[in-house]
């Protein structure tokens, strides 16, 4: 597995790999301890999160099948998420989970990580959208900035998808619609307002060129 690592901006690193299957079964466990809404905080193995997904999942629900290595195409994951992989919580490691872990084994202090792969053909708007959530992870004044925004729109209609996707924790809703908004190419069904777009666009621009 080729994986290419570089730091995008300060605390902020980036992640590239050649196909969706092998982000996704690299990212799988570390995503999912930080924000699905049945394994965060806990421990599990594939198999537990696999039976899970497939009957919550709307393509497992529909197919019967774990579409999980289909589904997800850019990932995020704050610096703490790796603790209990390095302490053993959750062994066995697979080989792509250690190549992962090695990566950052003498990085210190708090950072984020983000992941794409080259197989998508919407990488620019992923990248900024991943890109989005380290932010709002490891820059507070940016996260005040975007949440005052926030406030001022009705965003339930956006959770509520995102909570029908079952990817997605009621702790990180907030992160996801302003990474979303931000996404020209969400994927969503729910409108956006461009407004709320617009001016969370601004934001992220602004503070990016700080970085």
């Amino acid at each position: 597995m080729n994986t290419q690592h570089k730091k995008l901006v300060d605390k902020i690193h980036l992640l590239t790999f050649d196909t969706q299957e092998d982000i996704t079964s690299t990212f799988l466990r570390f995503q999912e301890y930080y924000e699905s809404p049945n394994f965060r905080g806990k421990i599990f193995s594939l198999a537990e999160f696999k039976q899970w997904y497939i009957k919550t999942s709307s393509k497992g629900i529909e197919s019967g099948e774990f579409t999980y290595y289909s589904d997800w195409n850019g990932f995020n994951i704050p610096s703490y998420v790796l603790k209990p992989f390095y302490d053993g919580e959750f062994n066995p490691l697979s080989e792509a989970e250690k190549s992962l872990l090695e990566i950052f084994k003498d990085e210190l202090g708090v950072f984020y990580i983000i992941g794409v792969h080259k197989e998508t053909k919407k990488i620019a708007q992923l990248l900024k959208h991943e890109t989005a959530h380290g932010l709002f992870y490891t820059n507070n004044d940016y996260r005040n900035e975007v949440e005052q925004v926030l406030a001022k729109y009705d965003t339930e209609p956006i959770k509520d998808e995102l909570r029908s996707k079952a990817g997605y924790h009621e702790e990180v809703l907030e992160d996801e619609v302003h990474a979303y908004s931000i996404d020209s190419a969400s994927g969503l069904n729910t409108p956006i307002p461009e407004k709320l777009s617009t001016e969370l666009r601004e934001i992220y621009e602004k503070y990016l060129k700080q970085e």
